[in-house]
C-alpha cells in the first residue's frame, strides 16, 4: 500500500453500554485509537449486487497497521476523535500484507 494514500482516522472500539432504566446496548468506547488507512467509497458490480441500495453508505477501507480491529468496532471517518464514530466496520477481508474491511455507515 502506497504511503502518500493513507490518512489518520480514529477507531474506537465496540463495547455494551447500560442506560439508566438497565436496558443494553450495543455503544463505542470513549477513548479512540489513532491509525492510518486508506479509505475509498465501495464501488463495483459484486458489491452493487450485495449491497444494493445501500451502497451508497458503504466504504472500503485498506489497513495494514498491528492494532486489532474487529467487525463492529467504529471508525470516525468525517467525525472528530472526541465525537461518536460514524461508520461501523461490516467485513473483514485478511490478505497476507493487508486488511480489506467494509465500513457501513451509521445512521
Amino acid at each position: 500500500m502506497r504511503v502518500k494514500n493513507k490518512k489518520t482516522y480514529y477507531l474506537k472500539k465496540k463495547t455494551i453500554v447500560e442506560d439508566d432504566e438497565g436496558g443494553k446496548y450495543q455503544g463505542f468506547e470513549d477513548n479512540a485509537t489513532e491509525i492510518q488507512a486508506y479509505i475509498y467509497p465501495a464501488s463495483g458490480k459484486l458489491q452493487a449486487e450485495i449491497y444494493g441500495e445501500r451502497l451508497n453508505y458503504i466504504m472500503n477501507m485498506l489497513y495494514d497497521g498491528n492494532i486489532e480491529v474487529n467487525e463492529g468496532d467504529g471508525i470516525c471517518y468525517k467525525a472528530r476523535a472526541i465525537e461518536k464514530p460514524d461508520y461501523k466496520i461490516i467485513s473483514i477481508k485478511e490478505y497476507t500484507s493487508h486488511k480489506l474491511l467494509e465500513l457501513e455507515k451509521i445512521l
